[in-house]
């Protein structure tokens, strides 16, 4: 593993509001709760904020006076889904600069309490639009036909997906899911959407907040949250396969996100314990599991339907839910987990003696259908 410096990033803050649909809370006051919870956890107070990155996809500049902030800076970032790892990397580059010392990572939205906010639950692409290719659920469902047609996927492999993330969130007290596992049987009739994807197969927009605080090892130290320290990160972009006419043989560009983040951990997939990866639909965890190599390629649904991503598993995945029965913070949602499996705060589905966890984003459409951004960001527990 890649040795430690004084400027590396180290995650020392967290905090997550409660997560919903139709909660009626404003964007704004539930960024502030975050906020409040996140420096409760690092035993950090307002000043102490000298860096802030609005994560949700608006240029929101009242924020600061409302949270009662005074940073250096303030930036909005917005790449979908994988914007919460991206705020990462910029923040790991202000920190290695001297720029700043803690970083809050922000984001808060009520998609479906109002309309007009800052919330990802309006869609526009351009001219795909035109012939009918309205929204995420399209480009995925061709994903998903396509990995049938070629490996013999089936419906019920996708349901696994499904089920076994539902099986992890019913035993979370914070996921939509809670107390509430579907079976096989449920995911196959629930109804169509975009075919091949089921009602089950697709997650939805929640309302909700969450903040994470980011400071140099040094400063970590002397706080008292649990560190989490950012060992790699690294992005792609799938508009690089677009122009080679195989935007549907990837998910997104994994690979040169993994190569990068691998490469500056000083470590390889055998060292990962958990992985969180980001999660609009059944597909996406299929894809991934394969990109990463967790299994080899059209291996993903028989890899999920044997049980290689529950608790006993060969890599316990989504272990919160995911998007899928969680709750959907637009990438949040995976970072969080990730954090908490490392400090040990997964409840009924931490994984025992979690070390390292891979964490993905996905998002940042690239002006065509399926040319999402991808981040990957692999995490250790301590210092």
């Amino acid at each position: 593993m890649a040795e430690l410096s004084a400027r590396d990033c180290v995650v020392v803050g967290v905090g997550v509001t409660r997560q919903g649909r139709k909660l009626g809370i404003p964007e704004r006051e539930l960024r502030r709760e975050a906020l409040d919870r996140a420096l409760e956890d690092a035993g950090l107070c307002r000043r102490d904020v000298d860096g802030y990155i609005a994560c949700h996809g608006g240029v929101v500049f009242e924020d600061l006076r409302y949270l009662g902030l005074g940073p250096l800076f303030s930036w909005s970032l917005a790449s979908g889904g994988a914007t919460a790892i991206s705020a990462l990397i910029v923040a790991r580059g202000v920190l290695a600069l001297g720029q700043a010392t803690v970083v809050a990572l922000g984001y808060g939205v009520s998609p479906s309490s109002f309309r007009g906010g800052s919330g990802y639950g309006r869609y526009g692409y351009g001219y795909p639009e035109l012939f009918g290719m309205v929204g995420p659920s399209t480009s995925h469902a061709l994903h998903a036909q396509r990995h049938m047609h070629l490996y013999g996927t089936t419906s019920e492999q996708l349901g696994a997906v499904a089920v076994t993330q539902r099986a992890y969130a019913a035993l979370r007290p914070e996921a939509l899911g809670y107390g509430r596992p579907i079976t096989l049987e449920d995911h196959q009739s629930s109804r169509m959407i975009c075919e091949p994807l089921r009602l089950l197969d697709c997650c939805r927009d929640t309302d909700g907040g969450v903040c994470v605080l980011v400071t140099t090892a040094e400063r970590a130290r002397d706080l008292r949250g649990a560190p989490v320290r950012v060992l790699g990160t690294g992005t792609g972009h799938n508009i690089r396969n677009w122009y080679e006419r195989s935007v549907y043989a990837h998910h997104d560009d994994i690979a040169p996100a993994r190569e990068r983040a691998f490469g500056e951990a000083g470590i390889d997939l055998g060292s990962v314990d958990v992985a969180e990866l980001y999660d609009p639909f059944t597909i996406s965890v299929i894809m991934q599991l394969e990109e990463y190599g967790f299994c080899g390629e059209g291996e993903g649904g028989p890899f999920v339907a044997a049980g290689e991503t529950g608790p006993t598993g060969r890599i316990p995945t989504n272990t919160g839910g995911g998007q899928l029965s969680g709750y959907y913070a637009t990438g949040f949602t995976a970072l969080v987990e990730g954090i908490r499996q490392l400090r040990g705060e997964g409840g009924a589905t931490q994984v025992s003696e979690a070390e390292v966890a891979l964490v993905s984003g996905h998002g940042g459409n690239g002006g065509v259908q399926n040319t999402w951004a991808h981040a990957t960001a692999l995490l250790g527990a301590g210092l």
